[in-house]
């Protein structure tokens, strides 16, 4: 599964320099930016799976989240 991201959230999933805190309405891309993000610091060996923190505020989205994060891997 891929997303396509527009300009700013492929600089958000680039950003490297600083922690990222993803605050959009509903509908805007997060899953998605959550996901490539996570992927990309694990394909980039830049954090250990043990290291990343995702919070959402819904068990629907976690559990998006995850579908997605494996469904990608």
């Amino acid at each position: 599964m891929t997303v396509q991201l527009n300009e700013a959230q492929a600089a958000a999933v680039g950003e490297f320099t600083q922690d990222l805190l993803v605050t959009a309405g509903a509908g805007t891309g997060k899953t998605g930016v959550l996901t490539n993000k996570y992927l990309r610091l694990l394909e980039e060996r830049r954090a250990e799976v043990n290291q990343i923190v995702a919070i959402t505020f819904t068990k629907k989205a976690a559990a998006e989240m995850q579908s997605r994060i494996e469904a990608m891997v």
